[in-house]
């Protein structure tokens, strides 16, 4: 096994409860939102969480990338300088969330009451300072503090958002309110583990111009890259109203959660790591976990996707409220599709762009992306209803994917994965796929269960057999564990 890839998996098993646990809380929170929730108040409540990453890219994204980047150089005698413009990024970037909520309750066509511009600012500021934070902890390796604040912020995040449902009804606005509080508690944990102390800071010009420099495309691509993802909620809220905004948004919803649960086993511990090969010279190095990461990466998406598409009806019968059923088992599937792709893209391609310190080629490709899913998705509402939309924006996000990598690999050094490898995985999955197919027709909760597992052991089995070298690692450890108890 290689250097590289022992890192990776170390550095993945000590991020993974952070990366695991809070997205798949989210996702069950989502099912259950379907049974507590009518479906204008899920549209409203799914559509404000989605916006918050859009908000975020005019607050304090790009100065989190900055922070993960480029954190290193600024330990030391630049420490407190670093700090103080912290502070002052992060006050401006709040106001700027507040600015934003009004517009955006608008848009949805939901109250800008006092309670619910609150409740919403709330949440975007507290959402937005959490991530900040735990780039932070991760820039600076502390992983307890990074692990803290995900399963705090989570956690009691959903367990409050349930009792104000209880307690309040079919209110977005409690629901918003009840997570802002959570992920305000984990921001004062997280705090207090790194050091952080809130205040109104000093500008640095200096300090300015680097991260404007570094981080004005990023704004740009993750603005519009932020349409790519979720243009489709937009374009059904204005054509079919907030109803049809909450049918579509309970299986694109659940879609990009699956994807992103997995998605976020491997990327948190991979950048960093490929930011130190960077820093210390290694360019190459740097690449190659980059391109390792990506390899593992569709290892995981690639059967989660095809297992998603073969369970997809039993699975949505099981778990989501009548009222969204038929549109979540349409959707679903194409939903996890493009969200893997987009994923993959973003963690391999853009991660790659930004390393090398060119964020504007991120930009023209989101900028391309959002392009073709405005018209694709706007083309197929038009033809197909709400599955020819989803349809749209799976093939915008596909010729993306496509056109990302080709650049990576043609003109960045990214180094590509032997076309054998993963057309092994590719086999893989097939075999995966026409297992759980072959099972008998069934439903309930016993079944899925049996389905995902017997999926899961066909897809390990296949991989085993298709790949020498973790075959060989398994026997050699497994060797080595019967051996320990005679020694």
């Amino acid at each position: 096994m290689s250097d590289h890839v022992r890192k990776l998996l170390h550095s993945t098993f000590l991020y993974l409860p952070a990366q695991f646990i809070p997205p798949a809380v989210q996702f069950a929170l989502t099912v259950l939102w379907t049974h507590l929730l009518d479906p204008a108040a899920f549209g409203s409540v799914t559509f404000v969480i989605a916006a918050q990453e859009f908000a975020a890219y005019l607050g304090l994204s790009v100065w989190s990338l900055f922070v993960l980047r480029f954190r290193p150089r600024f330990i030391g005698a630049d420490e407190t300088r670093f700090r103080e413009m912290d502070k002052r990024m992060a006050v401006s970037a709040s106001a700027v969330q507040l600015a934003l909520t009004p517009p955006m309750l608008l848009l949805l066509g939901m109250p800008c009451d006092a309670p619910t511009v609150c409740a919403a600012a709330a949440y975007l500021i507290t959402r937005m300072l959490l991530a900040h934070y735990g780039d932070w902890a991760r820039a600076g390796q502390s992983i307890g503090a990074y692990t803290s604040g995900q399963l705090i912020g989570a956690l009691v995040g959903a367990a409050l958002s349930v009792a104000a449902i209880r307690q309040f009804g079919s209110n977005p606005a409690a629901v918003l309110g009840a997570l802002a509080l959570g992920q305000a508690l984990a921001l004062a944990v997280v705090a207090l583990q790194t050091g952080v102390r809130f205040g109104l800071g000093r500008f640095d010009r200096a300090m300015f111009r680097d991260v404007a420099r570094f981080g004005g495309p990023s704004i740009i691509g993750g603005v519009v890259g932020w349409g790519a993802a979720n243009i489709i909620r937009v374009l059904v809220q204005t054509i079919d109203g907030p109803v049809a905004l909450g049918l579509i948004s309970a299986g694109w919803s659940l879609g990009q959660r699956i994807a992103g649960v997995l998605a976020m086993l491997l990327t948190a511990a991979a950048f960093p790591l490929a930011v130190k090969h960077m820093e210390s010279g290694d360019r190459a190095g740097a690449l190659a976990q980059i391109s390792l990461n990506g390899l593992l990466l569709f290892g995981v998406l690639a059967p989660a996707t095809v297992g998603a598409a073969a369970v997809a009806q039993p699975m949505v019968t099981l778990l989501i409220a009548e009222n969204f059923r038929e549109s979540t088992i349409a959707i679903l599937p194409v939903a996890i599709c493009a969200a893997s792709l987009r994923y993959l893209r973003i963690h391999v391609c853009d991660q790659a762009m930004i390393l090398l310190e060119r964020p504007e080629l991120s930009m023209f490709v989101s900028i391309a992306e959002t392009a073709m899913n405005v018209a694709l998705c706007a083309a197929g509402l038009y033809v197909g209803g709400l599955l020819g939309g989803a349809l749209g924006m799976l093939l915008g996000t596909t010729i993306a994917c496509i056109a990302g990598f080709a650049y990576c690999f043609a003109r960045l050094g990214l180094p590509a994965p032997a076309p054998w490898t993963a057309l092994r995985i590719a086999i893989a999955c097939l075999a995966m796929h026409v297992g759980v197919r072959a099972l008998p027709e069934g439903g309930g909760a016993i079944f899925l269960a049996v389905a995902v597992l017997a999926g899961a052991l066909i897809y390990a089995t296949a991989i085993v057999a298709l790949f020498p070298d973790i075959r060989a690692s398994l026997i050699a450890r497994l060797h080595r564990q019967s051996e320990a108890p005679a020694q």
